[in-house]
């Protein structure tokens, strides 16, 4: 994974616990603060030690500590240095998940090394949407269940999501839609 995911992961850790955590986090997972180069690759088992020692220092799971991070990762995406690849999403939530993939090609032009997963909506109506997720990587469905609950966040829409299993190659998140929140 790109070090700006590790240093997304430090902000995190930094605001939610400060930084006796995060040292303590390197230290569990033997890495360095210095090892995190935003645009660099790291191999994925960097990825999992940080969050495996994140989780444990916070006395989470791997899987919550995967979907905070979800969350976060929507959250401060918005501003900063790449609120203009978020604006490529759009006005709504559907948007959003229809203007995934083509975020991610605009992401692959400035990182062509990055191995970046595809999103299909497998169905919508007004009561849910079925989206399948494709990755070269295991073990981030949670990750994505954060990651859309965020984007739900995001949208003001309120709803739920599931991870609904696997149809293949597809790991299937169930995305089931309330009506908006009278003003």
């Amino acid at each position: 994974m790109f070090g700006m995911i590790h240093r997304s992961a430090r902000a995190m850790v930094l605001e939610q616990f400060g930084p006796a955590a995060w040292d303590q986090i390197l230290a569990d997972a033997r890495l360095d603060d210095g090892d995190f180069v935003s645009a660099q690759s790291y191999p994925d088992e960097v990825t999992f030690r940080l969050i495996t020692s994140a989780a444990a220092t916070a006395g989470l799971t791997v899987e919550q500590t995967l979907q905070a991070f979800g969350h976060h990762w929507v959250k401060t995406s918005n501003t900063g240095v790449y609120a203009n690849v978020m604006a490529i999403l759009g006005g709504s939530l559907v948007d959003a998940l229809t203007n995934l993939d083509r975020m991610h090609a605009s992401i692959q032009i400035a990182m062509p090394d990055a191995q970046l997963p595809q999103f299909v909506i497998v169905s919508q109506d007004e009561q849910a949407i079925k989206l399948a997720y494709y990755s070269k990587r295991d073990g981030l469905e949670s990750f994505v269940l954060g990651l859309l609950e965020g984007l739900l966040n995001r949208y003001n829409q309120p709803g739920s999501v599931a991870f609904s299993g696997t149809d293949g190659e597809a790991r299937l998140f169930t995305i089931t839609l309330a009506p908006p929140l009278a003003a």
